[in-house]
């Protein structure tokens, strides 16, 4: 990557300097664990559904500004959980990454001591 300095460089552009110190990198399983988990999905298996729009375009190569060639622009569109077949490739089961809450045991109530009630 060639880096340029400000002064020649588009707004748009960025430079090493600009870009985050750290990265977070999920898996496919990972995200769509993390959706089940915001979704409050406990069962069933679940697959990642993608929606891409594509466009044709004529660009410029940055190595030959004069010359045109016919190009591709690729979008994502949106993502969407789906509910998958157990045996699909890359379903995530709900069961084992989102994995209900047990209720915490209800207490037996204690047997009290009932004490006479007197008038005063």
């Amino acid at each position: 990557m060639l880096l340029r300095s400000r002064s020649d460089t588009p707004a748009p552009y960025s430079t090493k300097a600009d870009m985050p110190t750290s990265e977070h990198k999920y898996s496919i399983e990972d995200l769509i664990a993390a959706l089940l988990r915001d979704q409050g999905i406990h069962d069933g298996h679940w697959a990642l559904n993608i929606e891409f729009s594509a466009t044709g375009a004529a660009v410029k190569p940055q190595d030959q500004p004069t010359r045109t060639l016919p190009g591709l622009i690729v979008s994502v569109n949106s993502a969407t959980l789906a509910a998958a077949d157990p045996s699909a490739q890359g379903a995530v089961d709900a069961a084992a990454v989102n994995p209900r809450k047990s209720a915490p045991a209800k207490r037996r109530p204690t047997a009290r001591k009932l004490s006479p009630t007197t008038l005063q």
